[in-house]
């Protein structure tokens, strides 16, 4: 029996943000997807005011007229319709009708890379309000969840970072507070492949040994270099977790 592993962040849907631009490309990274063992594959375009306004039903409409075209192909996936949400001013008004990870009661959202810390908490006690929780996608990649700077480098504050400190006085850190607070962390394969430079390379792996991730994404926007992204990135993962763990992960720690 083939065990299930899921994409929980793609932009796999034709033409409504900056992923795929036109359907033979969205059939392209299909075939990558499913070739690499993906099963389900969650469509999470952006949904960004005044940019790229992809409200619900338009998503649930583009995901099942692509899940048709699949299943006509033969290409075996399952198609989930989602949307990876902007944390800005605009995101309340849109969460009584927002689309969420599943049937779960996460909602896939994208902090702002360069957002300050004390940005992030505002918009979770928001969502809670609602009964909502986020996943947060590729926090590896946001300055929010970066360690502070200490003498020695920010490896050496990354324990630090997690409230394993000495300083009694000391906050306990952000990261630490949300995973306490039910928040959930979708990591990026592209960032254990190196996609998005050294840096958060070694920050996604530090985050993975610290066991800050729930699931994975490929983040997928285009097929050029996607399947060796995606085995590069699984073999990092492998290499520090081991085969079962990184299994587990790509088959999402957390249930929806």
């Amino acid at each position: 029996m083939k065990r299930e592993m899921i994409d929980y962040h793609c932009h796999l849907l034709p033409a409504i943000d900056d992923g795929a631009s036109d359907l033979q490309e969205s059939l392209r990274i299909a075939m990558v997807l499913a070739r690499f063992g993906f099963t389900t594959v969650h469509c999470t375009p952006h949904m960004i005011r005044g940019c790229y306004e992809n409200l619900p039903e338009h998503v649930v409409r583009n995901t099942a007229t692509m899940q048709t075209i699949l299943d006509k192909e033969g290409i075996e996936l399952h198609l989930v319709p989602g949307t990876e949400h902007y944390l800005d001013e605009f995101l309340p008004a849109l969460l009584p009708h927002a689309l969420t990870v599943g049937p779960s009661n996460y909602m896939l959202v994208e902090a702002p890379f360069r957002a300050d810390a004390d940005v992030i908490p505002s918009f979770t006690s928001i969502l809670a309000i609602r009964g909502l929780l986020p996943l947060i996608a590729h926090p590896e990649r946001c300055k929010a969840f970066a360690p502070p700077s200490r003498e020695g480098g920010w490896r050496a504050a990354f324990p630090a970072f997690f409230g394993r400190h000495h300083e009694p006085d000391e906050q306990v850190s952000l990261m630490h507070h949300l995973l306490q607070s039910g928040c959930r962390f979708q990591g990026n394969l592209g960032s254990f492949a190196g996609m998005y430079g050294d840096e958060i390379q070694q920050r996604a792996i530090l985050f993975l040994k610290q066991g800050v991730y729930s699931c994975l994404g490929s983040d997928s926007h285009r097929s050029a270099d996607l399947e060796t992204m995606l085995y590069t990135g699984y073999g990092v993962i492998v290499a520090e977790i081991g085969e079962s763990a990184a299994a587990d992960l790509l088959a999402g720690t957390f249930r929806t």
